[in-house]
């Protein structure tokens, strides 16, 4: 007769963590939280979906238009997370009158909408962006909710002469590891001609204060156009290049300052993106360009400093592309540069008869290409999403 088995006694739940936390992808830590419901009350708690991001950032899963998303398709390894996704309400239709709104930036599962005060006649898209008196909400389109701001006090706007302002971007800061999950902060920058005001909100304090940048005339001095057209952020700190100035303006969210950074000499016309290096350093991709001297190659520096004296850019690699074709940066998420290829001669196709653009990522890590989906048409701004599959995500307002 055979002898019964004595159960084995189950692994105390922090135990079960330490194993958890060392499955590599969140689609492994998906799979495994379905295998049984301890499993599940371990992997969905709180304080364990921190750890696991610190340890685990993000992946990039699609690509988000005005109207649609665009998932990650196989073989990319994203694509199995990305499909979990079908039913996200991306265009956050659960605002109030979802007319009235336009998405503005997306980070950290969060969006950023911003519409026109309740009683305007004119609609969102022949609204001023420029306007400070725009009206701010804070969306969660997995689990459709949203937080409205309050307006920017009086008192605060009269530091700007309404004339004088070229441009305003609204934007979301990236989240801190030591902040509750909950907790986001909104930054609207404003650019004059001789400065620049910042205006910041946070959930925590609740409240809206304004920083200036009195330095940003004798940043720009001698320039005859120079606007903030490209925003990247990097551990923390929001970077904007000037490449016809052959600088860098940075703003550290830390300490709530701004600065300047020196960029390689180089031609005016020349597009730079700026990524995480490894050990947290500054990263920084040359797109091709027909009129540079590496039109079919990608390069990267990463920015050091040996403690004595200026920081300088060391060469790190060179990524060969085909020519014949042009190559769009569409943005940085999830330890990716994402890059559309536009063939020579795509707007001269009839719309009809245009072929899908390919999307494909190259890993920060590895510098290794890869194919990520293909679209229809090109994406004017397009955001990124990275985030974990619904069942591991939390709510973030």
């Amino acid at each position: 007769m055979a002898t019964a088995t004595a159960p084995q006694p189950d692994l105390p739940d922090e135990m079960l963590e330490e194993i958890f936390l060392r499955l590599p992808t969140a689609a492994d830590l998906a799979r495994v939280s379905m295998a049984c419901s301890s499993f599940r009350g371990v992997i969905t708690d709180h304080s364990f979906l921190r750890r696991f991001r610190t340890l685990h950032p993000p992946p990039l899963l699609g690509i988000i238009s005005t109207a649609s998303f665009f998932p990650a398709q196989p073989p990319h390894l994203s694509a199995a997370a990305a499909r979990t996704l079908a039913n996200a309400d991306f265009s956050c239709s659960f605002l109030p009158t979802r007319e009235r709104w336009e998405r503005h930036d997306f980070r950290d599962g969060r969006a950023l909408m911003a519409g026109v005060p309740e009683g305007c006649s004119v609609s969102i898209n022949d609204y001023d962006p420029r306007f400070l008196d725009m009206v701010l909400a804070v969306c969660d389109p997995l689990h459709r909710r949203y937080v409205l701001l309050p307006a920017i006090p009086d008192d605060l706007t009269a530091m700007v002469d309404q004339p004088d302002i070229l441009d305003v971007v609204r934007f979301l800061s990236p989240s801190g590891e030591d902040v509750e999950h909950t907790s986001f902060t909104i930054l609207c920058l404003v650019e004059c001609r001789t400065k620049l005001i910042l205006f910041i909100f946070s959930s925590g304090v609740g409240q809206w204060q304004a920083i200036t940048f009195d330095g940003w005339g004798a940043l720009i001095a001698g320039s005859v156009y120079c606007r903030l057209c490209y925003r990247y952020c990097v551990r923390g700190c929001f970077y904007w290049p000037i490449p016809e100035m052959n600088k860098m303006l940075l703003f550290d969210t830390r300490t709530m300052e701004f600065s300047s950074v020196d960029l390689p000499p180089g031609p005016r016309t020349r597009r730079l993106v700026f990524v995480e290096a490894a050990e947290g350093r500054l990263g920084m991709f040359t797109l091709p360009d027909d009129e540079s001297d590496f039109p079919h190659v990608l390069r990267y520096a990463v920015l050091r400093n040996d403690g004595e004296g200026p920081s300088w850019w060391q060469r790190k690699a060179t990524i060969s592309v085909p020519l014949g074709s042009h190559y769009k940066a569409m943005g940085v998420a999830g330890g990716y540069l994402l890059l559309q290829v536009i063939p020579e001669g795509f707007y001269s196709i009839p719309k009809p008869e245009r072929p899908d653009l390919d999307c494909f990522t190259v890993n920060l890590h590895t510098l290794e290409l890869d194919w990520f989906c293909g679209i229809r048409h090109t994406i004017l701004l397009p955001d990124l999403y990275a985030g974990f599959p619904p069942s591991l995500s939390l709510p973030t307002i």
